[in-house]
């Protein structure tokens, strides 16, 4: 019975201990700027992603365009505005509204989080949240705004320039202005996702509740809990543990941590976009969960090696306390 709990005890401490370190990454990734910059920064020069995204952002200026900018200005402008947004790339400003590109992003993400556990948690919530209101949405204002102001550089140089350049800057503010920035909330002005935003489909809601993520990022600050809790756990194990067993709550909570380390390897060797997307979308998201996959494949690795390393501890503890019994009865009663 004593080994049976000690066991239990030695496998929940070591699930417990791998969750910690998850969490304690996963909140540096979702609540701080510096992990996402470093993960997703290079995204800016994948090869994909700069091939889909002047045209992703020049079809959203020209579909935004009629309604922001004079009739007559509309078919002078629209070499411009694909000369603008094919430049955006060589850009030596893009690195810098990428990041804030990328930053946008993220906080966007988790506010529409908060919103879903806010409403999961009041009166009346619980019905289940659109799917679309859970995945990261690449929150292209900045980008936008660069592409304007090239287009406006760009206007400059024609007859009549300045009026014209000031009538493209006030158009492009009517654009942000009437999509919504999306920063924070990721909506437009009628409460949709904002059309100056590509949905990247990442986490999958066909693979993952929505509402499950909600909590889960509300609740990754409680890492510490876990790794408090796993400790305790352990060494109520080692006490539950018979004499000549202590080494088995060890093997037990290292082999457990190896595992959760092996599953997670595997299950980030899994991930891609999801199969019908397209596009910009496709290209952001492929490259986005490359440097997540980045990112976390050091932690299963640790996870892996340090389990290992607590495990063949307590194996050894096991075998030499096996051994002792053994060698006190090959030495026979003491001579008299």
């Amino acid at each position: 019975m004593r080994t049976a709990l000690s066991i239990l005890l030695a496998a929940l401490a070591g699930l417990l201990a791998a969750l910690s370190l998850v969490g304690a990454r996963a909140e540096a990734l979702v609540h701080t700027p510096e992990p996402l910059q470093r993960i997703a920064g290079p995204m800016s020069e994948d090869p994909g992603l700069r091939a889909a995204l002047p045209d992703e952002v020049g079809g959203i200026v020209s579909e935004q365009w009629p309604d922001a900018v004079p009739s007559f200005l509309q078919d002078s402008f629209s070499d411009l505005v694909s000369a603008a947004a094919d430049g955006l790339v060589t850009d030596e400003r893009f690195p810098a509204v990428w990041a804030e590109t990328l930053e946008q992003t993220r906080t966007d993400w988790v506010g529409r989080l908060a919103a879903i556990h806010q409403d999961e948690g009041s009166p009346g919530g619980g019905g289940g949240p659109d799917p679309e209101a859970g995945t990261l949405h690449l929150q292209l204002t900045p980008i936008i705004g660069l592409g304007v102001d090239r287009l406006a550089a760009s206007a400059e140089t024609l007859p009549g320039g300045s009026v014209i350049a000031r009538a493209v800057r006030e158009g492009g503010d009517r654009i942000v202005s009437g999509a919504g920035t999306g920063t924070g909330t990721g909506t437009g002005p009628d409460g949709g996702a904002s059309p100056l935003a590509v949905d990247l489909t990442v986490p999958d809601p066909d693979a993952v509740p929505m509402d499950a993520v909600a909590w889960t990022v509300h609740h990754l600050y409680r890492w510490p809990w876990l790794a408090g809790t796993s400790a305790v756990l352990l060494l109520l194990a080692l006490m539950a543990a018979p004499r000549r067993r202590k080494g088995t709550p060890l093997f037990v909570a290292g082999i457990t941590a190896l595992a959760v380390g092996a599953a997670g390897r595997w299950a980030l060797g899994r991930l891609g976009p999801a199969a019908d997307m397209e596009g910009l979308a496709r290209a952001a998201a492929a490259s986005l969960l490359d440097g997540i996959r980045g990112y976390a494949m050091p932690d299963t690795l640790l996870l892996m090696v340090g389990g290992g390393t607590v495990a063949v501890l307590g194996l050894i503890t096991v075998l030499v306390s096996g051994l002792r019994p053994l060698s006190a009865r090959r030495s026979g009663p003491p001579a008299h």
